[in-house]
């Protein structure tokens, strides 16, 4: 029998090697004649580019953001001289591929190519962008299929709790619709799609993100060209921030006879720009932002009450910023798992400050796993997009590891502050016979 293998004696592992410090990006940012705001970067891990166009928007009332559905799913559906079958034939001849969402603040088209495809790949861009055909056919067609998908997504508890947790945070706003009623789509024709795109697909203003491993200011010529007949008269409307979210009380999602409860947590956070970011980062780290968290050690490990325990800083245009704290338990033990979250979090933000041990080994995870994101083009890609809808620059990446390596611990105590429970409001969804009595039970320090 072969003996089992054994970790090596600590002193016996070469020590971690120091870390190096991150390289200038090569990349541009340019203007092009027609407004549009191009960042061109170099990346040759593998023949490939990588491509992001960032449009954003206002949001708007709720018949708009089901206009704005409709438009994402036709837009690449066909232009005047190829239908989507040709359009689709186009793309895999290069290896390339071209998609679409949308969300209350922006619509992305993403897309991907061999490295020499990137012409075609802009090309069809281009073609979908200044002659899109809104073919009635497909417009229907894509309309039952999204329909159908809203039907089943709202039927999620998952989904419905997130959307009651966005309308208990910003009330109205457009960011409590991330996804509109399915019956707004019937109102939706191709002449309603055509109107909001002669309103919203307009490039002064918009940002394209281009990860190659071309010369970023040859990548970023060859985007110009390549746009330039893709004009307007008009400026993106930026999105608006919402107000501020205020702490305090929970609702109630009734779902009766569910043996599960949903509960998700929110309070402000700093956005990307602020100083404070790389702080709150680590320290919402510790917290419940990777499995090594406090989150999961009391409410998985300790007291079983979950298998899995989050905390996520999700950023919005306008510098507005949420911590979300999500976890879901049996019905039957959400108020002490309630009551165990708000102890943890009065713990970090003031009886139990983050330990410098924690800082250290959540710092690293953090460089770590963002050091690692950027060396693909499609992470690097991701990340400029992050940055244009903040508003920064290429530059701002070098930057971001260097003051998270930096970052100490007084610092993250300092951020850590901003988890005290009375910031925090949130949704609690499941049976409401089970759930109010174990939430209005004294001591449990929230409110329905």
């Amino acid at each position: 029998m072969t003996a089992p293998a054994t970790e090596p004696p600590a002193d016996l592992l070469p020590p971690l090697a120091a870390a190096r410090p991150a390289a200038p990006l090569d990349a541009v940012t340019v203007v092009a004649e027609n407004g549009l705001r191009v960042l061109a970067a170099r990346s040759s891990t593998v023949p490939l580019v990588e491509l992001r166009l960032l449009i954003p928007s206002d949001g708007g009332p709720a018949q708009l953001g089901a206009t704005a559905e409709l438009l994402a799913a036709t837009l690449l559906g066909g232009t005047r001289k190829h239908g989507r079958a040709a359009l689709d034939d186009r793309l895999a001849d290069v290896g390339a591929q071209l998609s679409a969402r949308v969300d209350p603040e922006r619509l992305v088209l993403s897309g991907s190519a061999l490295a020499d495809g990137l012409p075609r790949l802009l090309q069809v861009l281009a073609d979908c962008l200044t002659e899109p055909a809104f073919d009635p056919q497909d417009v229907a067609e894509q309309r039952a299929r999204l329909r159908q998908r809203i039907d089943v997504a709202r039927r999620l508890p998952k989904n419905a709790v997130r959307e009651a947790l966005l309308r208990r945070c910003h009330g109205d706003h457009p960011l409590s619709r991330e996804t509109p009623e399915s019956g707004l789509l019937a109102a939706v024709d191709p002449d309603a799609i055509r109107q909001l795109a002669q309103q919203r697909l307009v490039p002064r203003g918009a940002t394209l993100v281009v990860v190659g491993g071309a010369e970023p200011k040859v990548t970023a010529d060859q985007v110009g060209a390549a746009l330039a007949r893709w004009r307007s008269d008009r400026t993106v409307t930026a999105p608006t921030a919402p107000d501020p979210v205020r702490g305090g009380g929970l609702d109630l999602l009734p779902r009766p006879g569910a043996r599960q409860a949903q509960i998700r947590l929110a309070a402000p956070a700093l956005p990307r720009s602020d100083p404070g970011y790389e702080a709150q980062l680590v320290a919402n780290l510790v917290l419940g932002g990777y499995f090594s968290s406090r989150l999961v050690a009391e409410l998985r490990e300790s007291l079983g009450y979950v298998y899995h325990a989050q905390s996520t800083v999700e950023e919005h245009a306008g510098g507005s910023a949420l911590t979300v704290l999500g976890f879901d338990t049996d019905t039957r033990t959400a108020g002490a798992a309630l009551r165990a979250a708000r102890h943890e979090l009065a713990k970090i933000a003031d009886s139990a400050p983050p330990t410098d041990a924690e800082v250290t080994a959540a710092r690293s995870y953090a460089v770590g796993i963002t050091a690692l994101a950027l060396t693909g083009q499609s992470g690097l890609a991701h990340h400029l997009l992050t940055l244009a809808s903040a508003g920064l620059d290429h530059g701002w990446l070098p930057g971001h590891l260097h003051r998270l390596r930096a970052v100490t611990p007084d610092a993250v105590r300092a951020a850590a502050r901003s988890f005290a429970p009375d910031r925090f409001t949130g949704v609690v969804a499941g049976d409401p016979e089970v759930l109010r009595p174990e939430l209005e039970s004294p001591g449990g320090g929230w409110t329905l």
